[in-house]
């Protein structure tokens, strides 16, 4: 269950059209686009299909923006605009197949053993990963970058060593807090695979619109996009069971919680490009609600916070540059 002595609750397109200095002195500067959702330009990414083994998966390319996030609906995620650079996400959580063909080994609750098992019709291998601490989640996306031949974006020194990450078991990675994990070093323009930024999981989450929820904007509808405590039977299931967002992205709301980069801070007023949250803090931003949740807590402007080696119920969504 969650600890909810650590729960915290917690686009516009710039486009400057200068014809002639005439028209700007006659206010006919054109901005923004009818919806208030905006591109800075560049395009949208080609989406991505990689395979481990016999598991594939699909990052979805978001294009570069200047997202607005936030709504004064939440008491710590006010109205506020990150700069993204284009980037790719998960189309979906990281499922318990694609775990195990980079980790060797399944540390779900939801594990298919008896009381555990998947909803009828549904695949074990492919239900979300979850059970696995913020170590766990960086830790996995070096060893499935290294995998796959690219660049691990996470630098960890344990005693002045680097972490050989190829090489890294699971029991390996803490448990418990541990201050130099803590001090894990991102690099985000490496080509490997990490966490998103809580800014990149928000916008991703929006779809291209002011929805509450990842793909929906009321309530009644949540059922077909989400799933949780109304309507998933106590546990996680398959993914890509239910709608997808404006984006194509599968369970942004409900099913497991996800793991994002940053440390949980206040937000600035006027957060830095590809703000990725403070440089030290004592939690971990955690995004989406679960299968267990009501509703509210997977709106994609809910921010909820955990320890570092907290794991009940979390999982994980990968991002990448394109």
């Amino acid at each position: 269950m969650k600890n909810t002595n650590f729960k915290l609750k917690t686009k516009v397109l710039n486009r400057a059209v200068s014809i002639t200095a005439l028209l700007l002195a006659a206010g006919l500067l054109l901005t923004g686009c009818p919806t208030g959702q905006g591109k800075s330009g560049g395009g949208t990414p080609t989406d991505k299909t990689y395979t481990v083994g016999s598991v594939e998966f699909t990052m979805k390319g978001i294009a570069a923006v200047d997202a607005s996030l936030g709504h004064n609906y939440y008491v710590d995620n006010k109205p506020h605009t990150v700069s993204l650079s284009a980037y790719l996400i998960g189309e979906t959580e990281v499922t318990q197949e694609l775990w195990q063909a980079v980790m060797g080994n399944n540390p779900s609750w939801f594990d298919g053993s008896s009381g555990k098992e998947p909803a009828a019709g549904e695949t074990q291998g492919k239900r979300p990963v979850e059970s696995v601490n913020w170590y766990h989640a960086i830790a996995f996306c070096n060893k499935l970058s290294i995998k796959l031949g690219l660049e691990p974006c996470y630098t960890v020194n344990v005693g002045g060593n680097p972490v050989d990450f190829e090489n890294l078991n699971f029991d390996q990675i803490p448990t418990t807090r541990n201050t130099d994990w803590d001090k894990a070093e991102l690099n985000i323009n490496k080509n490997g695979f990490r966490l998103p930024t809580e800014a990149e999981w928000e916008w991703a989450a929006k779809g291209g619109t002011d929805d509450k929820w990842a793909g929906t904007d009321t309530e009644a509808e949540l059922k077909n996009y989400a799933w949780y405590v109304s309507n998933s039977g106590n546990k996680t299931h398959e993914v890509k069971k239910k709608s997808p967002n404006g984006y194509g992205l599968y369970d942004m709301s409900g099913n497991v919680w996800e793991w994002c980069w940053d440390w949980y801070g206040a937000l600035p007023a006027s957060p830095g490009a590809d703000y990725a949250g403070p440089a030290s803090g004592s939690y971990r931003v955690g995004r989406g609600g679960s299968h267990y949740d009501i509703a509210s807590d997977g709106s994609v402007g809910s921010r909820y916070c955990y320890s570092p080696d907290y794991h009940a119920g979390v999982g994980i969504r990968l991002a990448c540059r394109p």
